[in-house]
């Protein structure tokens, strides 16, 4: 819920209140619930542009295209709204994650080949996307007052659903790791890792060839230290 309708890829509905062609259409939502994603996508996207301290609730239901008295119906005090948001938009990216590397690693034929789709498909989809770029902003630059953001960070991860899969094809022989939490910050690391080095956490916009010559790389890598003839 929540942020899930505005982050739809390339559809759903926007602050501007109106409906676009795409997911939203397949999936039709509640007036509330429209309302409450355009608060939502407001707030975020407000929050990044100008800081916690300068946005004020007039600004995001103007934006949003609501009152001042549905945004805070909808997530009472701007405090709250403000983390509310955050980890709305974080768990969407997450379960988009998860439904990625579902996908990609639930019956694998050549270990490589998945996990450089995966991870291909992970980085084009959602490494790049502006509203990863907008909360990493929000994070960096809010955290110091909102220790509660760090705990959302460092608790709620992608390693351990990219360790699950990665823990079965090692239980099948197709992977050589002991610890598959490990293997996963590995992978991680010499992938969304770099990627995130040379894009500066995605406000820089990589090409495809660029992104698909690090994570094919960093695959490589993985394999040598993790391939079942590795050890």
């Amino acid at each position: 819920m929540g942020m899930r309708n505005v982050l739809a890829s390339g559809s759903g509905s926007r602050s501007d209140g109106r409906d676009y062609p795409g997911t939203a259409d397949r999936h039709p939502v509640s007036g509330w619930q429209r309302k409450h994603d355009a608060i939502a996508g407001a707030a975020l996207v407000l929050f990044a542009r100008d800081g916690y301290e300068r946005t004020s609730v007039d600004a995001i239901a103007a934006e949003a295209g609501v009152s001042k008295r549905t945004v805070y119906s909808h997530y009472g005090d701007k405090e709250n709204l403000f983390l509310l948001v955050l980890r709305e938009t974080y768990d969407t990216i997450r379960d988009r994650v998860r439904d990625i590397v579902d996908r990609n690693l639930s019956d694998v034929d050549d270990v490589r080949q998945a996990l450089t789709a995966c991870v291909r498909e992970i980085v084009r989809t959602i490494s790049q996307a502006p509203e990863r770029a907008t909360l990493v902003r929000l994070v960096i630059s809010e955290a110091p007052h909102f220790p509660a953001i760090l705990d959302l960070w460092h608790n709620r991860g992608i390693v351990p659903i990219i360790a699950e899969p990665l823990a079965k094809l090692a239980a099948a022989g197709r992977l050589e790791a002991d610890d598959p939490a490990l293997a996963a910050e590995h992978l991680s690391a010499l992938t969304f890792g770099q990627v995130n080095n040379k894009s500066m956490m995605g406000t820089i916009q990589l090409s495809d060839s660029e992104a698909d010559r690090i994570i094919s790389s960093g695959i490589a890598v993985f394999m040598r230290a993790y391939g079942p003839a590795a050890r």
